[in-house]
Parts: structure tokens; sequence; C-alpha cells
């Protein structure tokens, strides 16, 4: 379930519509807003490396990974960025460079690094960490015990930190050059296409109601789901059928492209992009209901300074709340210089990330564990705490299920996605976790006319290629699973398991030269990747 579960594909947020006029179209008019906007986080999210509001040190820019034993290096040369590392696999000396072209992250607390090979994205394995000012692996790459280099930067990665991410059709991480036509959130992301609102400007055309989308006078379900495109991750997030590739317009509601899943039970604890939950579970929000959202404290156009901050934010508090209401902890409030936040939205470790804090958006009245976190096999619920269909829940527990290796969710979703298949629902991805699910329960008689519908209904998919694949060379079907593999390298040429596998089906219809190839093709991609090193040895001692 890993590699499919992987592969699931949720709403492209980002892109660039043909109505879409870009941020600069904008600034002719909102010249202030948008040179204040250009100093926000948001605004600066991503960009070519080198670049954004954030100047990385190189002071500490080398580290050893402990599990492997593998040394980084990150190196500036000029305006270029590159990380370089060394280490020992599988009794092999393994070395490599990679010049680092985009950022991603605004760097407020963290960002991450895309290089490029063949024209593909990969995330680095190096990231920065501003408030200890050095480098270090990314979120998650502590776990492997090799270099991890192949991790693919899907449109979904680009969503919250790009705008019009030029992916290549029928590939998962191919764009043009450059990857995304605006570093950061463009205005159009939070006030929908601007094209039609410019031109009828322009004209003198003040009649007839606005063109353009103001998040603040939406109803509150439309309004809050600009903000939650980005800021609201939950436990899993899944795109409704046939709006895989859609583009979320502000104005619309988010409900309508993806549903958003949440383990019930406990209070889950804080992570990177869980502000919209957070806030969720706060006294403030229970109370306020509609009238309290992200824009109630937050000007999305401008960011107060450090010394601001506390004098920005108490009137916002103390438009609900009394000033009284903190006489008990008069000293403690003093001592903060009246900075409610201090002591009510701490700055808080997260679970998903290391050496970064964010703000607690629950709102505690006191400082301190609150609740208790869910078990990890907890029923899942959608956010919004409508009744979810069966396609929607059966493909966040199969999603979870391979990601986070959970045998109750893998027979959850299992029952759940053969409900709703059996109620009409023929959409690509369903059809491909089933399939999954049915050829790890050893059913492949089931699993491979689902494979083979997924495919029909979406040629870009990579899992049933990858998976078909492999079905047809264990039954000896050569030729059929070296298509099959080829398709899926074609879309993403750094799965080396597949490419590996390609050889050794290459190998098997005498084709001994294009099996060599392949395997050094995976090592270009992944250098210590033990399996193709030793195919390509046993093809030595074979001459």
């Amino acid at each position: 379930m890993r590699l499919i579960g992987a592969l699931l594909i949720t709403v492209c947020i980002q892109g660039a519509e043909p109505d879409w006029a870009g941020s600069r179209a904008c600034s002719s008019c909102h010249g202030d807003i948008y040179q204040t906007y250009l100093q926000t986080p948001m605004a600066a999210s991503s960009g070519p490396a080198g670049g954004g509001l954030v100047r990385e040190t190189f002071d500490r820019a080398e580290f050893t990974h402990g599990r492997s034993n593998f040394r980084y290096r990150v190196r500036r040369d000029g305006g270029r960025y590159a990380f370089e590392l060394e280490g020992v696999s599988g009794g092999r000396r393994i070395q490599t460079r990679r010049e680092m072209l985009y950022f991603i992250g605004s760097g407020l607390v963290a960002r991450s690094y895309a290089f490029a090979l063949d024209g593909f994205l990969y995330q680095a394995p190096v990231a920065y960490y501003t408030g200890p000012q050095r480098w270090d692996l990314p979120p998650g790459y502590d776990q492997y015990s090799t270099p991890y280099l192949t991790r693919r930067i899907l449109p979904g990665c680009l969503s919250c930190h790009a705008s019009g991410a030029q992916l290549i059709p029928r590939t998962q991480n191919r764009y043009r050059t450059p990857p995304f036509l605006e570093g950061g959130v463009s205005c159009e992301r939070c006030h929908g296409p601007g094209k039609a609102h410019i031109q009828k400007m322009t004209a003198g055309d003040l009649e007839g109601g606005p063109a353009i989308v103001n998040p603040a006078r939406l109803p509150p379900e439309q309004r809050d789901s600009v903000c939650a495109q980005c800021h609201l991750s939950g436990a899993e997030r899944v795109a409704k059928a046939g709006r895989e590739k859609d583009v979320f317009l502000a104005g619309a509601r988010l409900s309508d492209y993806l549903t958003v899943f949440v383990r019930a039970g406990g209070t889950p604890g804080m992570r990177v992009t869980s502000h919209m939950e957070k806030l969720a579970q706060s006294a403030c929000k229970r109370a306020s209901g509609d009238r309290l959202w992200c824009g109630s404290c937050h000007d999305p156009h401008s960011l107060p300074t450090a010394s601001e901050r506390a004098a920005w934010f108490r009137p916002k508090c103390l438009a609900c709340h009394e000033d009284s209401a903190c006489r008990e902890q008069e000293a403690r409030r003093k001592a903060n210089g009246d900075d409610c936040a201090a002591c009510h939205m701490p700055r808080s470790t997260v679970m998903d990330a290391d050496h970064v804090v964010f703000t607690d958006h629950s709102i505690p009245r006191r400082p301190g564990p609150r609740g208790q976190a869910p078990p990890p096999d907890a029923p899942l619920v959608r956010f919004d705490g409508a009744p979810a269909g069966p396609r929607d829940a059966g493909l966040a527990y199969a999603s979870l299920a391979g990601r986070e290796r959970i045998p109750a969710y893998a027979e959850r979703a299992f029952n759940l996605l053969r409900e709703a298949v059996d109620g009409g629902a023929r959409d690509a991805q369903t059809l491909l976790h089933l399939a999954e699910l049915y050829k790890n329960r050893g059913d492949e008689k089931s699993a491979i006319p689902l494979y083979e519908e997924a495919m029909r209904l979406d040629p870009e998919q990579v899992g049933a290629s990858v998976a078909l694949g492999a079905i047809y060379a264990d039954r000896g079907q050569w030729k059929e699973a070296i298509r099959l593999f080829n398709d899926a390298l074609f879309k993403n040429p750094a799965l080396s398991g597949v490419r590996t596998a390609l050889a050794l089906a290459l190998l098997q219809t005498g084709e001994t030269e294009a099996a060599r190839l392949a395997a050094e093709k995976a090592l270009e991609f992944d250098p210590a990747y033990a399996p193709a090193h030793q195919l390509l040895e046993q093809l030595r001692r074979a001459r």
C-alpha cells in the first residue's frame, strides 16, 4: 500500500487559469497594499534559491545523519546553492552533489529546496531552520538509513507555496522553467481571477457588482475556504471524484473540491499546517462561531514587526474579552508587556517537524498540556462534521494505511471502497486503491481489472502501471511488464525500484546492455540504491 498511498492525488489548488492576470497587474491600482504584501511570508514562500525574505547562514552548513552516518554539506558559490553528501552504503562509498535551484517555504521558521534532474524536480535532503540558524534534514528524512534523493515535487507540494505551477502533462513532477509563474501566494489565490476585474476597472465600469472576490464579504464557509486551502491539513485530504486536477477558486467552497478528515476523539497535537484545526478546538471559536475567523486577527496584506506584535493583537482580544479578565495573572501579564499571545497562544513545537515552533491557535486559557491525542487508529471523521461517503472515507483510510502501516485502516478502507464501487463509484483513484487492497490480500484476479480500468480512466496515473507491471513480471509476461514499467518511468524516472525491476525484466528477454543502462540510470537518481548496485555487480561478473 505504501507506493499507492503516496500517489494519492490531492486537489491542485494552485494553477494559472486563463482569466488570471498575475499579481503585478494589481499594483497599478493597489500599490501600497501590493508593496506591503510583498514583505509578508505568504508572498515570499517560494522562488529561486538565494531569494526571498530570509538570508541563510552557512557557518553551520555541515551535519551528519546519525542513522546512515552520511555527511551533508551545503555550499553557496556566488548566487548558486548546492548540497553535497558523502558516506558508505552497502560497503560502497557514495558521493554526490546537486545544485539547489528553488526554495520552498518562506523561511519564517524553515525552508526546503528543490533540485532538478533530467527536467524533473525533487526535494533536496537538506533544509534550513531559521530559529537556530542551522541546516539539517527536512522533516521525515531522519527515518531513512540512506540518503533520500527521489522525493518528487508534486503539484500538491507547490499548492501552498507557489502560484501557477507549470507541470508538463502526463508526468508527475516534470515542470517547465521556471516551474511556477509566481513564487508565493499570488493575489488571485485569495481574490480570484483578476483579468475581468482589471478590464472592468480600466473601462471605468464601476456598476454591476465587483468582478473580484473580497473574502471578508463572503458567506462564512466560502470565506473560511480561502484560508483553509492551505491552513487546514487534517489527518488526510481527499479530492472529490473528477476534481483531482481542478483549481480551487476564491469564492467557492473548498468542500466542493476535497474532503478533509481528522481523527475522532482526543485533541491532536500541533502540526505545521493545523492552524484552522487548532482554532476550531478553542473556546473562543466555539463561543463565537462564524464571527471568529482568520481575518478577525490577521491582516493578510501585512505583518506587524516583532516590536509591534503585542500592541497589534491585544485589541483583537479585547474586542471580546474584558481587560479585567487577566487580573488573576496581573504579575505575569505585566511581565509579558500586555502580550496576550505570550500566555494564551504560546509558540510550541510541532509533531511533524524538528527545530521549529508555531503559534498555538487553540488559545489555551492557561499554558500546559491540553487533552489527549487520539489513538493512531481512531475513526476518521470529516472536519466540518458532515457525513462522509464511503468513497471519500475509504480513500482517506487507504492513504493513511499505506503511509502509517495501520492494519485497521486497511480493513476499513477495503470495506468502504468495495461499498463505493458497488454503489457506482468508478473514478481512477477509487479503483486504484481498491485494486491495491485486493493485491495485498493475494487476490490478483480481482485487482487486475480494477488496475486496467484505472489506467483507461486516467492515463496520467503511475500506481496502476507499477502494480500491473509487477504482477506481469511475477507471471513471466516480460514484454507487458517492460511496457508498463517504461510507462511509469516516463512520468517519473526516479522510481528506483521500478527501474531496477525494468532492468531485471530486460535481462529475461536477453537485452543485457539495455538492462545495464537501466541499472546505471537508477543510480543517477539514487546513488545509494543497493539493488541497482547488486545487479550491476552481477552483470560485471557474468561478462
